[in-house]
């Protein structure tokens, strides 16, 4: 029993470490902001990043005042798989759901945990996070939080792009600083990878030690 107990307890540590996920963090910092962002004007504001670990995205924020467009967060690969081509809306990795119009008086941090769909990205690749308005509904203009380039300790020359394309395919000028503020979440996949694989060793262990009897209680005389 003693030896059952310090199993689990190194499968809950192990489980949660699992859960632990790799952060991109870019806070706004300049008190700049990026407007319009609408179903009927700027219909997708994106920002680079460079994926921390390889994984799925488990988490994504933007910051916002203004607005009542509904609004999705996505993750989009780069046209050609090259970051200076811009992003490529067709190839999302990752998608929230619709988010519904609302309000925000002031800049306020939007952040989605549960829901989202995603495959995998792969660590020191370049991704792009975006705030989308195509093809959805609601209106009102939101604005964006800007963020410093290469501040708060991330070094990943990010690029700011947007779109005024109502198909959301087609993205204009770029900026390098300010760039968007956003977050984005990724759960490593060695470590789910490494928590199963231990589940699995410590299963194999029991078992061993019933067939050999050291599992079994002291018999009382």
């Amino acid at each position: 029993m003693r030896l059952l107990r310090r199993l689990l307890a190194i499968m809950l540590l192990a489980t949660s470490c699992a859960t632990m996920a790799g952060d991109i963090v870019k806070a706004p910092d300049l008190g700049a902001f990026y407007s319009p962002l609408s179903s009927g004007g700027s219909f997708t504001y994106a920002n680079s990043f460079v994926a921390p670990d390889s994984g799925a995205v488990s988490g994504l924020g933007f910051w916002l005042r203004g607005g009542a467009s509904e609004l999705q967060f996505k993750v989009f690969g780069s046209i050609g798989g090259n970051s200076s081509l811009g992003p490529d809306s067709s190839n999302v990795l990752a998608s929230t759901g619709v988010l519904p119009g609302q309000v925000y008086n002031d800049l306020t941090f939007v952040g989605i945990t549960s829901g989202i769909a995603s495959g995998l990205l792969v660590a020191g690749q370049t991704y792009w996070f975006a705030a989308t308005t195509v093809g959805l509904g609601g209106t009102g203009e939101y604005t964006a939080g800007g963020h410093t380039q290469n501040s708060g300790g991330i070094v990943d020359n990010g690029t700011f792009r947007y779109s005024n394309d109502p198909t959301g395919a087609v993205f204009g000028g770029m900026n390098f600083t300010p760039e968007m503020a956003f977050s984005v979440s990724v759960v490593p996949e060695s470590s789910r990878t490494g928590t199963l694989a231990l589940g699995l060793g410590l299963v194999g262990l029991l078992a061993a030690r019933r067939r050999s009897g050291d599992g079994k209680p002291p018999k009382i005389r």
